[in-house]
């Protein structure tokens, strides 16, 4: 669930009012009383946020997993797989291309030797 208790703290933080969201900003109070709810605002609006107040993203939403909601662990707490290195991929590439030409020249053998009976 996206929470938007950040917005809150930022907004006191930075001395600015729902008020003065409303009626000098021209923000919408039905946005505002959505995200008092928790419920779904568009990126459009959190962009209009950011740039009203002059924050981040982070500085106004945050995920918050609801009970028994599947999370992936963070990408840090996985194994990674060892990315080769430009002279090991260059090496791969050279084999398949070995591999890839033996095959055609194999298959070209077999059609001569096909046309020959």
């Amino acid at each position: 669930m996206i929470c938007y208790d950040r917005f809150w703290k930022t907004l006191e933080e930075r001395g600015i009012t729902q008020y003065r969201l409303i009626k000098e900003y021209h923000f919408s109070a039905g946005q505002i009383g959505r995200m008092k709810k928790n419920m779904h605002v568009s990126t459009h609006t959190i962009d209009v946020l950011c740039g009203i107040i002059g924050c981040g993203v982070e500085d106004i939403m945050e995920f918050v997993p609801e009970e028994g909601q599947a999370v992936l662990p963070p990408l840090s707490e996985l194994p990674q797989e060892k990315e080769d290195s430009p002279a090991q991929r260059k090496k791969k590439s050279s084999k398949e291309n070995k591999k890839t030409k033996k095959k055609e020249k194999s298959e070209k053998e077999k059609a001569k030797k096909k046309k020959k009976k």
